[in-house]
């Protein structure tokens, strides 16, 4: 796991050092242990390691081959890289170091860009192929490792994370407001967008070719369902055992201290599980809230590492660490928080690091094998299958009281503008189902927002960039549609938030269960076979019976790391986030209704919502002073003088 930069002055002039250790170093924190830099006319590379493979210097990146023509920033691992180099080697390749990166550089000789049909890993990768004058970059199948570019006449610029690209001179800081739309409707941007201007991420299983006569972007890989029929249930269940227990075999593979995330759900406790078996002991850690039984899943988390072994380590963090780490942790996203996650996995990935340099987490169980309710309510019609009973109920305000608030806002004009602008062509549609499951209302409809920012958002929507893969979903199963949905738009945001908590700290976060090998077996079997009387993940169920206790396998209550947002918001946290919603800078920024702003009856859902847009206007377009030093930058250590989360 690392940090990678590279330039390529498009209009012939030499590349600038200076420039290229300005994008590396930013990114100290994806890798403190070795930073190296090469530079070939207006070519440059930069490089910062994270070292788990080959811990010694023959790991240093950039690296070339054995002529010095081609040259590779790799951040990411090879998992099959063992046999890859057998192979390499039968063909007479010399290797000169026991590292995955030089697996890519060997390959690439062999067969071009071919060579990503071979990788099985998470990468995000640049080379530079002299020989032909181009530049080569690739992401890996699923997203789980980023790669953001830009693109001028002069200049085509690409890094791990989006501040490295605005860290180079010539790529200005300014806001993508269509990027903002996304955010404010999805969640995050959609498509190929970021919050920035000019900065554009690379898809996952998308390769970009840079050349003297252009850039062309190609997709590489998708998946593909070939339903089969035949096979009795214990074929289905043997043959996802077997590439689970082989995912999680080669995802041990590592030369430093390997742990688990354990949430005490069936995902993590199955990788926790096999994870024990193929690497021996090993750290188990989890995160806890005492607010309530319902952030408190520990109980289930230390009865899955007593059971397989492991040692257990629990943080319990608080409603002023939140707070606290607000600045930072917008810094290392680049993006508004869209939900707890990004603080949940901060907060259980420093505990790891302190122990271990690479966890194995469970993420990408629901959206392989069909574990969320929406998925289960767009297609079946119900979730019954979901003990939803122990969830929190919703935020709710009578009838009165929202008609009251509209009112305020809006007026009784305002509100008969926007009761005629809702299409209804469309209401009973399942992608109108799917909308209405996971996102909010579209910008020209949104109560919430500055008429100044939708008048900068102008006649764009996110409804079709969001419901582009649904429609391009190949396969006629409703069921798989969802799953292929959460699969391309979901999950790699979900993973962009699992990237940059646990590079925060440097930590390496490997997901096992998105072994791609995994998710294409899975794409031949049917709804009725995945999910056999409409129960959410059947076929993990039945293949961890052999490792896991009853209790784990049977649970239908879980949710990834919850957090109690809405007691912190609602309680002790509500007069320091509505200081700053209220503060003239948050008032005069054109993105929230003033009378929203300042408005009491205000959900804490909504709170939080426009206080991670307003922190992250502060940190990355203000540049403001009192919230800058809380982000680290080149040359400090991560999170630099915060207190210590607390360890229960």
């Amino acid at each position: 796991m690392c940090g990678i930069a590279a330039v390529w002055q498009r209009d012939g002039r030499p590349c600038r050092s200076a420039d290229v250790l300005a994008m590396r170093d930013i990114q100290i924190h994806r890798g403190p242990d070795d930073a190296g830099i090469h530079i070939d006319g207006p070519i440059g590379l930069g490089h910062r390691r994270l070292s788990i493979l080959d811990l010694s210097a023959a790991g240093h990146q950039p690296m070339s081959n054995e002529d010095g023509s081609i040259w590779l920033v790799f951040n990411g691992e090879i998992y099959n890289y063992i046999e890859l180099a057998s192979t390499l080697r039968e063909h007479g390749h010399i290797f000169r170091s026991a590292t995955d990166s030089e697996v890519i550089l060997h390959l690439y000789e062999e067969e071009g860009p071919r060579c990503l049909q071979s990788l099985n890993g998470m990468f995000a990768f640049v080379l530079w192929d002299s020989r032909t004058q181009i530049m080569f970059a690739a992401r890996d199948r699923i997203g789980i490792k980023p790669l953001y570019y830009s693109i001028t006449d002069d200049l085509f610029a690409c890094a791990s994370e989006a501040k490295a690209v605005l860290a180079h001179p010539n790529v200005p800081t300014t806001v993508d407001y269509q990027g903002l739309a996304d955010y404010l409707f999805a969640g995050s941007p959609l498509a190929h967008k970021t919050l920035f201007e000019g900065v554009r991420q690379l898809p996952p299983a998308h390769m970009l070719t840079v050349s003297a006569s252009g850039i062309t972007v190609a997709r590489y890989w998708d998946v593909v369902y070939r339903y089969q029929n035949g096979r009795t249930r214990d074929q289905i269940i043997a043959g996802a055992n077997d590439l689970l227990d082989d995912a999680v075999r080669i995802h041990c593979r590592s030369d430093a201290a390997v742990g688990c995330h354990l949430s005490g759900g069936l995902d993590s406790s199955l990788v926790s599980s096999l994870a024990v078996r193929h690497r021996g002991n090993i750290d188990a850690f989890s995160i806890r809230f005492g607010e309530s039984s319902f952030y408190d899943e520990t109980e289930y988390a230390c009865a899955v590492a007593k059971a397989i072994g492991a040692k257990h380590h629990v943080i319990a963090p608080e409603s002023q660490d939140l707070m606290a780490l607000l600045g930072p942790l917008t810094w290392h996203q680049d993006f508004p928080l869209p939900s707890a996650g990004g603080f949940s996995y901060f907060a259980v990935s420093r505990l790891a690091a302190d122990r271990v340099k690479v966890v194995l987490t469970g993420h990408g169980g629901d959206e392989v094998f069909g574990g969320y309710p929406a998925q289960f309510q767009t297609a079946f019609g119900t979730t019954e299958m979901f003990n939803l009973s122990k969830f929190p109920a919703a935020e709710k305000m009578t009838a009165f009281q929202r008609f009251a608030r509209l009112v305020r806002r809006q007026g009784l004009p305002g509100i008969a503008r926007r009761f005629l602008k809702r299409p209804s062509n469309h209401s009973d549609s399942i992608e109108s189902r799917w909308i209405a499951l996971h996102c909010g209302v579209v910008p020209s409809q949104n109560p919430l927002l500055h008429s100044a920012l939708v008048r900068k958002i102008g006649d764009y929507s996110p409804v079709n960039d969001y419901l582009q893969p649904w429609i391009e979903a190949p396969t006629d199963q409703i069921f798989d549609r969802c799953l292929y949905h959460d699969l391309v738009v979901y999950l790699p945001h979900l993973l962009m938030k699992e990237d940059r908590a646990s590079m925060a700290v440097s930590l390496e976060s490997r997901v096992p269960l998105l072994d791609y090998r995994i998710i294409e077996y899975m794409a031949t079997l049917l709804p009725e076979d995945k999910v056999p009387h409409r129960v959410p993940k059947a076929i993990m169920r039945e293949a961890a019976e052999e490792y896991l206790p009853p209790n784990i396998i049977s649970r239908n209550d879980k949710t990834p790391f919850p957090v109690p947002l809405r007691e912190w918001v609602a309680g002790p946290l509500a007069g320091e986030i509505r200081a700053l919603l209220m503060s003239e800078a948050s008032m005069d920024r054109g993105i929230f209704d003033p009378r929203v702003l300042s408005d009491p009856l205000l959900s804490p859902g909504e709170m939080l919502a426009m206080l991670n847009v307003e922190i992250w206007f502060r940190v990355f377009i203000d540049r403001d002073p009192n919230w800058l030093p809380a982000a680290p930058g080149a040359g400090r250590a991560p999170f630099a003088g915060l207190p210590s989360l607390p360890v229960w």
